[in-house]
């Protein structure tokens, strides 16, 4: 029986965290003083254990938002916080920017659900527009841009997906999958279930 691609009660869940702002939605234009205010608030180093720290070579025409929504896929708040910068204007070329990102990690068990039609063309904490056919996926602590593979142990099917969105909102729930990926892992009728996820 074909399965009209629409939001489950899974994927309703997300109305509980609808009313938040994604932490990226609209702050281009004003992120220095969004930036200056944080830095004011909060000094304290974002590195924490279990993280791999790397380093970024700012090159020409780069700017801080670029390097974290377009080719870091990070959170340009936290890379700011970690690296000391007040002003995102004062980067130069040349400049190493260190980013932590979480050490490897073993495959784990996740409990998941999905979103899809109600959400669809909306922006996600990425900044990017979420389409519920890509292989992406909500997670609330792992990178912006992190891949993963995931795995539904009931039946063996596999996909790779891309964290973009900040999610699920319920206690007891890992990940949001969006539709595409929740059809390609057999999980659209179910609505919820566990598979195994491995960060790449």
């Amino acid at each position: 029986m074909k399965v009209d691609p629409v939001s489950t009660s899974a994927g309703e869940d997300r109305k509980q965290g609808s009313s938040k702002p994604s932490a990226l939605s609209g702050t281009k234009r004003n992120f220095s003083d969004l930036l200056k205010q944080r830095t004011a608030e909060n000094r304290s180093s974002s590195v924490v254990s279990g993280e791999q720290v790397y380093e970024y070579t700012v090159k020409p025409g780069d700017t801080l938002w670029k390097i974290g929504t377009e080719i870091l896929k990070e959170d340009p708040f936290k890379i700011a916080k970690a690296n000391g910068i007040v002003n995102p204007n004062l980067i130069y070329p040349g400049q190493r920017l260190r980013i932590a990102k979480p050490a490897t990690t073993p495959a784990q068990e996740v409990t998941a659900s999905w979103y899809g039609r109600e959400y669809h063309k909306r922006p996600t904490a990425s900044g990017e527009t979420f389409n519920m056919f890509h292989n992406t996926l909500a997670h609330n602590t792992l990178p912006l841009g992190t891949q993963v593979k995931l795995v539904n142990p009931r039946t063996g099917q596999m996909a790779i997906g891309t964290i973009n969105d900040r999610g699920p909102f319920i206690k007891g729930r890992d990940v949001d999958l969006s539709y595409g990926l929740a059809d390609k892992l057999g999980l659209v009728k179910k609505g919820v279930g566990k598979l195994i996820m491995e960060i790449l």
